[in-house]
C-alpha cells in the first residue's frame, strides 16, 4: 500500500494516488495557501544557564557581529513535498525588509529572539550547492538573514553559534502561487507532466522526487514575521554561515522562466480573489 501525505488514505498503486491528487488538486492547493507553514522542528536547546553564557564574550564571535543563517534554499525537494523555485521570495523580501525577526523554534515570544527586525537584513543570493557544503551540481537561490548578535540574543542560540554547532533554519511562510508536478505520461496528467519535465531537472535531490513521483513547485511565497534556528528544518539545506556567502550569476534561462510564471500565477490568483469577492 502507498501512503500520500496530502490525502489521508492508502493507495494500491502510484497511478491511483496520482488520480486522487489530480482530482483534489485545487482543494490541496487552497489548503496549502491558507496555512502558515514552517518546519516540524525539534527544539533548539543546550540546557545552558543564561547567567553562565552571558558572563564573557566569545573570542571568535563578538557581540555586534553577524551570522548568516540560510533560511531557505530553492531547487530542493523538502519534507512537505514542495520545491521552492527561484524568484519565490523576490516580492516578499522587499516588502518585509526591516520587519522580520530571527528567533528559535518559531517561538515568537520574549527570550526566544536572536535578532530583532532592526538587526536583520534580508538577503537573496544565488549560490553553488558546493559553496554551502552540499555535494550537488548546480546552484540554488538562498534566502539569507544577515543577523546581528547582541547581549539580548537568546543564550542557547548564541552559545550554539559560538561553538559552531550544526544548526538548520526554517522560514515561517504563506504560499501565494503553486502547482502540481506528476511523473506520469498518461493523457490524464498532461499539465502535471509538463510541470515535472520543466522543474525536475532543477531539483538537487532528485532521488527524493524519483521515489515520490510527484511534487509541488512553489512560484511565490510570503515571509511571515520570522525565520528560525532549529535543529531539523523541513529543508535541511539551510545551515548557518559565519561569513557572508558569495553571490554567483544564475543561468538566465532558469530565472526568466520562473519569474514569468510566478508573475502570471500571481495575477491569476488576484483575479480569483476578486471574483470570489464579487460573488460574495
Amino acid at each position: 500500500m502507498i501512503r500520500c501525505k496530502e490525502i489521508p488514505r492508502e493507495f494500491v498503486s502510484m497511478k491511483q494516488m496520482f488520480m486522487s491528487l489530480k482530482a483534489n488538486k485545487q482543494q490541496i492547493i487552497d489548503k496549502k495557501k491558507s496555512a502558515i507553514k514552517f518546519s516540524d522542528e525539534i527544539s533548539l536547546s543546550f540546557n545552558a544557564d543564561p547567567r553562565e553564557t552571558t558572563k564573557e564574550k566569545p573570542k571568535d564571535l563578538e557581540y555586534g557581529e553577524h551570522v548568516y543563517p540560510i533560511i531557505n534554499t530553492t531547487n530542493y525537494l523538502d519534507s512537505h513535498g514542495d520545491v521552492h523555485l527561484s524568484g519565490i521570495w523576490d516580492k516578499s523580501a522587499t516588502e518585509q525588509q526591516g520587519k522580520i525577526y530571527y528567533i528559535i523554534n518559531h517561538d515568537l515570544s520574549i527570550g526566544k529572539v536572536i535578532s530583532y527586525p532592526n538587526e536583520v537584513e534580508i538577503m537573496i543570493k544565488d549560490l553553488t550547492w558546493k559553496s554551502i557544503g552540499r555535494d550537488y551540481e548546480g546552484s540554488t537561490q538562498a534566502l539569507i538573514y544577515k543577523a546581528m548578535l547582541s547581549e539580548t540574543s537568546n543564550p542557547d542560540a548564541y552559545m550554539a553559534f559560538k561553538s559552531r554547532k550544526p544548526i538548520q533554519n526554517s522560514v515561517r511562510m504563506i504560499y501565494v502561487a503553486l502547482d502540481l508536478a506528476i511523473n506520469d505520461a498518461g493523457s490524464d496528467f498532461k499539465a502535471e507532466k509538463r510541470n515535472w519535465d520543466k522543474y525536475y531537472p532543477l531539483i538537487a535531490n532528485k532521488e527524493v522526487a524519483d521515489e515520490r513521483g510527484y511534487f509541488w513547485p512553489i512560484f511565490e511565497a510570503k515571509i511571515y514575521k520570522e525565520g528560525s534556528a532549529v535543529l531539523f528544518g523541513s529543508n535541511d539545506a539551510t545551515e548557518v554561515q559565519y561569513e557572508e556567502p558569495k553571490h554567483i550569476e544564475p543561468p538566465i534561462s532558469t530565472q526568466k522562466g520562473d519569474a514569468a510564471k510566478s508573475t502570471f500565477l500571481r495575477s491569476l490568483n488576484n483575479l480569483e480573489q476578486s471574483l470570489k469577492q464579487i460573488k460574495s
